[in-house]
């Protein structure tokens, strides 16, 4: 059985006039190699050649056509698309991989600061937006009890222990989340502190079944800084390969 690397990165709503800047994200995208992508806050100015695509549909009226919250690409045949609770926050695909059937969950968790209504505080649509997605990973795990299971995307809380972009109570719930729906999050590392990142830590997560845990090597991450120290992203992206036969391999870039 041959293993598999999946990535994640969060593009900055990606324009399609920003020809140069996509450009470079393409350029930084391919370098990774990844076999599964979950691209969140892109659009279609970014196409990757030889892959097949499941995008989520239009977030919010600030989005313009073309614009996704989240795009699974594979390299391998996408089966269909498996209803989620948001479809303009979440796209689950089904996936032939060489380590079976798979269901990819991309998604983005909302941000600290979404007021919701208008009156929301700090978090709250963010726990709301955990409880939610929780229900759905329960959901398949009970409809796809053969599938594999990969969750990944912008999850925005840092699950370092660094303190950065976090928040105690939701962490735990998105642990219990994932936990319930014998999920791991697998990107949980200080990168920082192992010299892998140097500006900030990593909110951009891939988490998969328990049963995959043991197979699973981090291999590292990427600021997404041009040569000319120019920020593609505010946010990192982060990759790992599954490995079966090579459980507990670590190399990290």
């Amino acid at each position: 059985m041959t293993g598999l690397r999946i990535a994640t990165w969060n593009l900055a709503r990606l324009k399609p006039g920003g020809r140069a800047m996509n450009s470079e994200r393409l350029q930084t995208i391919l370098k990774q190699n990844a076999d599964i992508w979950v691209l969140t806050e892109t659009s279609s100015a970014m196409q990757l050649s030889g892959y097949q695509a499941a995008a989520s549909d239009k977030a919010c009226e600030t989005y313009a056509a073309g614009e996704s919250t989240a795009v699974v690409w594979s390299r391998f045949p996408i089966r269909r698309i498996i209803p989620t609770y948001d479809r303009s926050s979440s796209i689950c695909a089904e996936i032939e991989s060489p380590l079976g059937p798979m269901l990819v969950y991309g998604t983005i968790i909302t941000y600290a600061n979404d007021r919701g209504d208008g009156t929301a505080r700090k978090w709250v649509e963010h726990r709301k937006a955990i409880e939610r997605q929780g229900a759905d990973w329960l959901a398949l795990r009970r409809d796809f009890p053969s599938h594999c299971i990969v969750v990944a995307g912008d999850f925005n809380q840092a699950r370092d222990g660094s303190g950065w972009y976090h928040d105690p109570l939701s962490v735990g719930m998105l642990t219990r989340a994932l936990a319930a729906a014998s999920l791991a999050c697998v990107t949980e590392e200080d990168l920082r502190k192992a010299g892998v990142l140097r500006t900030r830590a990593t909110v951009d997560h891939i988490c998969v079944s328990q049963e995959l845990v043991p197979h699973v090597s981090l291999i590292g991450a990427w600021e997404g800084i041009t040569e000319e120290g120019n920020k593609m992203s505010d946010h990192n992206g982060i990759y790992a390969d599954i490995a079966p036969g090579r459980g507990g391999e670590d190399r990290s870039a």
